[in-house]
């Protein structure tokens, strides 16, 4: 039996903060990552803040939670989570669709 290969697209060229066209892989790779970093900077704050959050809300845990929350990470966990997804959409406000992290995982 043949395994028939997925046609996948491929990005050949981004467009950087200055508008110039980057079309090599080391440089496409800087771009994303520059954006990324812009996008996810460190926020800083308050203890104000922090406080207000804690106030609202539940006022404890429940126990089932902390269990769950403390609970490792899988890789089949994180792979099941992407497959569900809509490719065409992003889980996040990057922008990136799951179609990207559905070809990077068939590339591994």
């Amino acid at each position: 039996m043949k395994r028939r290969q997925r046609r996948g697209q491929q990005i050949s060229e981004v467009q950087d903060r200055d508008h110039g066209w980057q079309t090599s892989a080391t440089d496409m790779l800087r771009v994303f990552s520059e954006h990324m970093r812009s996008k996810y900077r460190l926020t800083q704050v308050g203890e104000d803040r922090v406080r207000t959050m804690l106030e609202t809300g539940y006022g404890c845990m429940p126990d089932a939670w902390k269990d769950t929350l403390e609970m490792p990470i899988t890789a089949e966990d994180l792979k099941a989570a992407v497959y569900k997804g809509d490719s065409k959409k992003s889980p996040g406000r990057d922008g990136v669709g799951l179609e990207f992290f559905k070809v990077l995982w068939e590339d591994r």
